[in-house]
C-alpha cells in the first residue's frame, strides 16, 4: 500500500480524502491531512484515524509518505508541490497547476531535477471516454483534417450568493482570475489535447451581472496554422451549454454533455467538390455514417459515488507503484498548457490585441500584479 496525504481538505481535498480513507483508490491508503482550518483538520483525522498536520514541512518530516495531493488555493500550489518533491514525495496537482506560467516552470523545473518523482494534474476530463475517443479520432484522420472547432460552455451556472460565499472567489488576488482559471480550465485542457496549441489568440473577456472583479463571460478566437477554434464560455447564462464540435474534411464530431455524435463522409469535401456537376454538390457523394456514444450509466453511477477525480487518485497510485509517470492520465507540465491559454486570453483582453503564442509569461506576471493592486485600492 502506498501512503498517501492530502493537503487542503475543503470542497475538493476533502472527497479526495474520503475516497482514500473509504478504499475508493486501489493500492493506497491515507495516512496523513493537512490544512489551516484546525476544527475541520481535527475532525476529519479523528473520524478517519488520520495523523493531523497544520504545516506541510512538518508533516513532510514525520510521515513517510509516498505522494500528496494537493488541492488548497491556487497561489499556494506550487510552494507546496515544490515542498513534496524536493522530499522525494510524488505529487498531484488539483487544477489549475498555478495562476500563472511563470511561477508554475518553476515547479516544473523542480521536477525536472528529481525524474524520479511523480509529478501529476488533476485533469479529471480526460477520463470522460467521448473525449477519449474524439481524440483517437482526430489522431488517426478518421474525420480528416481539422477544419473548424467550436466549444461552448455555458454550464458552469454561478450566483452572487456562489461568490459572496468566500472573499477569495473571483479575484485576482486570492484566486488569480474568474471563470476561466476556475472553471474552465477543464475544457481548455480537452481543447488542446485534442488540437494541440494554437499560434494565436485574441479574447475578449467581460464580467456581467454579477459584483466581483474578473471575467465570468469569454470570447476567444483560437489560430491555428489551417483552422480557427471559437471558445465561448460563461457562468451567468441559463440554461447553459456544453458542446464541442470539431469539423474535419472527412467527417464531423459533435459532443454534447452525455452525447458524443460522429459523422464519417462517404468522401472526402475536396472530393465531393471535385465530382460536383451541380451547385449544391451530387447528393449521393454528400452522404455520411452517423455514429453515436454516449457517456455510460455505469460510468454516471461511479461519478455519482466518488466523483471523476477518484479514477485520477486510482491512476496517480498506479502510477506511484509502477514508477512509471508516463502511465499517468496528464504529468504536470501538461498543466502548462491550459495555463498558457488561460494567461495568454486574460491578456489579450487586457491589452485589445491578439497575443502570439509562446507566451511572454513574464510580462503577464507584471500585468496580474498591477490587477492585484487595482483591485486592493
Amino acid at each position: 500500500m502506498k501512503s498517501i496525504a492530502v493537503v487542503g481538505i475543503g470542497r475538493m481535498g476533502g472527497r479526495h480524502a474520503l475516497n482514500i480513507a473509504k478504499g475508493a483508490v486501489k493500492g493506497g491508503k491515507l495516512v496523513a491531512v493537512c490544512d489551516l482550518d484546525k476544527e475541520k483538520l481535527n475532525n476529519f483525522a479523528a473520524k478517519h484515524k488520520v495523523a493531523a498536520y497544520t504545516d506541510i514541512q512538518d508533516m513532510l518530516s514525520k510521515e513517510n509518505l509516498d505522494g500528496v495531493i494537493v488541492a488548497t488555493p491556487h497561489y499556494s500550489h506550487v510552494g507546496i508541490a515544490k515542498a513534496c518533491v524536493e522530499k522525494g514525495v510524488s505529487v498531484l496537482v488539483e487544477k489549475p497547476i498555478s495562476v500563472t506560467v511563470e511561477e508554475a516552470k518553476e515547479l516544473i523545473d523542480a521536477l525536472d531535477k528529481r525524474p524520479e518523482v511523480i509529478g501529476a494534474m488533476m485533469f479529471n476530463q480526460r477520463t470522460n471516454r467521448m473525449y477519449s475517443k474524439a481524440r483517437e479520432l482526430i489522431e488517426k484522420g478518421v474525420i480528416g483534417k481539422v477544419q473548424r472547432a467550436n466549444f461552448i460552455v455555458t454550464d458552469w451556472y454561478r450566483t452572487q450568493f456562489y461568490y459572496d460565499m468566500g472573499g477569495w472567489r473571483a479575484s485576482w488576488s486570492g484566486e488569480g482570475g474568474g471563470t476561466l482559471i476556475n472553471q474552465c480550465v477543464h475544457q481548455l485542457d480537452i481543447m488542446q489535447w485534442l488540437l494541440g496549441m494554437p499560434k494565436a489568440i485574441f479574447a475578449d473577456c467581460k464580467t456581467k451581472a454579477r459584483n466581483i472583479s474578473t471575467e465570468n463571460d469569454v470570447t476567444a478566437i483560437m489560430r491555428y496554422d489551417d483552422f480557427n477554434c471559437t471558445f465561448t464560455a460563461s457562468t451567468h447564462e441559463v440554461p447553459g451549454t456544453n458542446r464541442f464540435e470539431i469539423a474535419g474534411d472527412k467527417g464531423k464530431i459533435v459532443i454534447d454533455k452525455f452525447k458524443m455524435t460522429y459523422y464519417i463522409n462517404k468522401y472526402s469535401e475536396s472530393q465531393i467538390n471535385s465530382a460536383a456537376k451541380r451547385d449544391y454538390g451530387n447528393p449521393k457523394d454528400k452522404k455520411s455514417k452517423k455514429h453515436t456514444i454516449g457517456y455510460g450509466i455505469h460510468r454516471l453511477i461511479y461519478d455519482t459515488l466518488y466523483g471523476q477525480q477518484a479514477r485520477v487518485l486510482n491512476n496517480f497510485v498506479k502510477a506511484i507503484s509502477l514508477g512509471d509517470k508516463t502511465k499517468l492520465i496528464a504529468q504536470a507540465d501538461e498543466g502548462l498548457r491550459c495555463l498558457t491559454l488561460i494567461n495568454a486570453m486574460n491578456m489579450s483582453s487586457w491589452l485589445d490585441r491578439e497575443i502570439k503564442l509562446p507566451l511572454d509569461d513574464k510580462e503577464y506576471a507584471a500585468m496580474l500584479a498591477k490587477k492585484i493592486e487595482e483591485e486592493k485600492n
